[in-house]
């Protein structure tokens, strides 16, 4: 089968998971024995790495963006709010864009289309790949289709149903909607965020299955569960940020201390400075070290337990099967798509997000009863194998194979 992505970023260019795990699945479905292609936006000079990636036996077509900035990293940042309002005006339907990726579509010509996330190329590209008669499958990693701006959080809290969209997603997801008429299936990396959207009122007449994603390179599964060593340390890692749960985790952890109980806490991620100096005031604790950024796979083996407690509609959640393969458990927030990953009470616990009291009895457990906890990593272990890239490709194929052939043609000259 040959099988054409479309994605917004690809690494060596990326901001997030999202990248990772694409160029993870596009790797998989090649090592299959299958021709895989991706297009993606090319950055302009003197930002990102122009230079088509690394990508082995997966063919990667650059495409220069046809908007009035980069969209991603600083660009963004120091864009005032009318040249913002402007550029996600034209991604609303961005016909330039649209004839570009078409006519690599053509020149391809590849049984089936991926699109992902699609910002700077515009959902204007489905109706295009549509003309050429190639069957289209969408991929939901985010919330782009809902909230231009993909976060879901406004005036400090998660909105986004009906009522609460505000009326910037609503204008400007309006001509995307009409795009997605083009689709002829949908995958969506967790139930969660495929039932966010149909309740929306999206991809309820197409066929749908969810796939979760896999694990990227660098994160090998342990043999088994390393033994413990020294004080007890939880782990966060992520953004260091409110919606993310951050709050919530550093009043769990000063319920603990003041109980007497001994732990450490260790931050990874990146966060405004004077939000962390403001954490910091808030809770002067000890026992919590914030590190910055770090390398996952290596922060991952060095800690007991992870501690993800979002408050946001996480997609998925991929750094909990990131902390399976390293045999570690996970308390998560019962949120978005992570209690998809979570066992309770077998490969980790869900705490009711923004509960802190809640947040603290689960880590009081792992963290007073060590048969418990160790019998927990030896579960994550187990289902760390469920997230090999291997197995993730066999359920895109085999997906595919049910749509390929099937979808209306609607081939233009």
């Amino acid at each position: 089968m040959r099988i054409l992505n479309v994605s917004s970023l690809y690494p060596p260019n990326v901001i997030g998971g999202a990248e990772f795990g694409i160029q993870t699945i596009a790797a998989a479905i090649a090592d299959a024995g299958h021709d895989v292609h991706v297009i993606t936006l090319q950055p302009p000079p003197g930002i990102g790495n122009v230079a088509a990636a690394p990508s082995g036996a997966v063919t990667v077509h650059n495409v220069p963006l046809a908007n009035i900035y980069w969209p991603f990293g600083a660009s963004r940042g120091t864009a005032s709010r009318a040249r913002k309002m402007l550029w996600h005006g034209l991604d609303t339907a961005n016909a330039v864009m649209g004839q570009r990726v078409g006519r690599i579509v053509r020149r391809v010509r590849p049984d089936v289309v991926l699109t992902h996330n699609l910002q700077g190329f515009s959902t204007a590209v489905m109706p295009a790949i549509k003309r050429t008669g190639t069957s289209l499958v969408h991929v939901l990693h985010d919330y782009a289709l809902i909230c231009p701006q993909t976060v879901m959080w406004r005036n400090g809290r998660g909105c986004g149903t009906r009522d609460e969209r505000c009326a910037g997603c609503r204008v400007l997801t309006t001509p995307r909607w009409r795009h997605l008429e083009s689709v002829d299936a949908v995958i969506s990396v967790s139930r969660s965020l495929l039932t966010f959207h149909r309740l929306h009122g999206l991809f309820t007449d197409v066929p749908a299955t969810v796939i979760h994603n896999a694990l990227r390179a660098g994160f090998g599964i342990r043999r088994e569960v390393a033994p413990r060593d020294g004080e007890f340390t939880f782990g966060y890692l992520g953004r260091v940020e409110r919606s993310k749960g951050i709050e919530t985790l550093l009043a769990a952890a000063a319920e603990l201390a003041a109980a007497g109980l001994r732990f450490r806490v260790r931050v990874a991620g990146r966060g405004d400075a004077g939000y962390i100096d403001s954490l910091r005031q808030r809770w002067p604790l000890d026992n919590v070290e914030y590190v910055g950024f770090a390398d996952a796979p290596a922060f991952l083996a060095n800690i007991d337990t992870l501690v993800f407690p979002s408050e946001w509609l996480e997609a998925l959640g991929n750094g909990v099967f990131e902390a399976y393969s390293q045999g570690v458990p996970v308390i998560g927030s019962a949120v978005g798509g992570i209690p998809e990953l979570i066992d309770h009470g077998a490969t980790g616990f869900t705490f009711t997000p923004g509960d802190f009291v809640d947040l603290a009895a689960r880590m009081r457990r792992m963290l007073t009863e060590p048969q418990l906890h160790r019998g927990m990593a030896e579960a994550a272990l187990e289902r760390a194998v469920d997230f090999l890239a291997s197995h993730r490709a066999r359920e895109y194929l085999e997906f595919l194979d049910t749509v390929v052939d099937k979808a209306p043609r609607r081939r233009s000259a």
